[in-house]
């Protein structure tokens, strides 16, 4: 099974939401950006890895929100959903085509990733409208 570590990253009240590019799974679906855990990571260590590598950006891993696996026809995948405190100034998508700051309630609109959806609705009730 795959592993991967997705973050929640909120600041001042907002939460980033990516949109995937052209190409790969769910293409130009939104997701919460992360990635596979690497072999001896951590998911906190896999989530700051990333966040580096796709985002250009740092951050500070804070807690696990919740976990769950998700199967693909093609795979089943095992998902750590991290909240986390962006700590950097600016963020250079290098993965994504499009990033938003919103509420978990005004990213009702947006169309997710299947494997997100869960964690997208859970958050809605982490946060007051």
């Amino acid at each position: 099974m795959i592993k991967v570590a997705a973050a929640i990253i909120e600041k001042e009240g907002k939460v980033l939401y990516c949109r995937r590019g052209p190409g790969g799974n769910c293409p130009a679906l939104w997701e919460f950006p992360g990635g596979k855990i690497e072999e001896g990571e951590t998911p906190f260590e896999a989530i700051i890895r990333e966040i580096s590598e796709e985002l250009s950006a740092e951050i500070e891993p804070q807690e696990i929100f919740c976990e769950y696996s998700f199967s693909y026809p093609e795979k089943e995948i095992y998902f750590y959903f991290i909240r986390a405190k962006l700590l950097s100034e600016k963020i250079e998508p290098t993965f994504h085509s499009e990033i938003k700051w919103l509420s978990p309630f005004e990213a009702e609109s947006l169309e997710f990733c299947p494997a997100d959806i869960s964690a997208a609705e859970k958050l809605k009730g982490a946060f007051s409208e």
